[in-house]
């Protein structure tokens, strides 16, 4: 009886798992080292802060949830036409669900905002600060250092860099990050198992 049942519970956590939400498909952003951010030299453009976003995606087995998180304020600096140094805040204050409403919205808001998750409290803000930027096949490969939670990691994407007569206009780009490496380890529910990854999707409009 008690092998029967070992076996029936094993069987039913595989089909859980095999069943459940896999996080978007997109370059992984390793966690490493601290990069040496980039010196700030040419001429400065300003982030639009209101016309820029930044998305995101978390899966767990039964499914997943989508939202945003405000960008507070943010710059580049351009050298010859190409981007060289840059600096952007988050307002993790600003972090929404999209796909609730109601109850389950403001419960989830509450939750990712709490010291579980992101712990906006004690961190209101979140950092990425560029140490280069390489031209590659994909338009640029940035490497720069991400800080959430207070804890700052390396980590290295493709982005699209959309420019004109040398004066960048916008810039977009899409990686996963291990939640972990930045002191976000709430597991989930024993029965609805929370991802390590995150989805990210920075889409930057750089005024004139």
């Amino acid at each position: 009886m008690k092998k029967t049942m070992t076996i029936a519970a094993l069987a039913a956590a595989a089909l859980l798992f095999t069943a459940c939400e896999k996080p978007p498909v997109a370059q992984a952003a390793a966690a490493v080292e601290v990069f040496t951010p980039a010196k700030a030299e040419g001429k400065e453009f300003k982030i639009d802060a209101a016309s820029s976003k930044i998305t995101w995606i978390g899966t767990k087995v039964t499914g997943k949830h989508n939202g945003t998180i405000n960008l507070k304020e943010g710059s580049v600096f351009v050298k010859d036409g190409s981007i060289v140094a840059g600096k952007f805040v988050a307002d993790m204050a600003s972090l929404d669900d999209k796909d609730l409403s109601g109850e389950y919205h403001d419960k989830l808001n509450k939750h990712l905002k709490s010291d579980e998750f992101f712990d906006v409290a004690k961190f209101p803000e979140g950092l990425f600060e560029i140490s280069a930027v390489e031209k590659s096949e994909k338009g640029a490969t940035i490497k720069g250092n991400l800080t959430l939670k207070g804890i700052t990691h390396g980590v290295t994407f493709d982005a699209e860099i959309v420019s004109d007569k040398n004066i960048p206009k916008a810039a977009k780009a899409t990686f996963n990050i291990d939640r972990k490496k930045w002191g976000i380890v709430y597991p989930g529910k024993p029965d609805d198992l929370i991802s390590d990854t995150i989805n990210l999707t920075l889409d930057l409009k750089i005024k004139k």
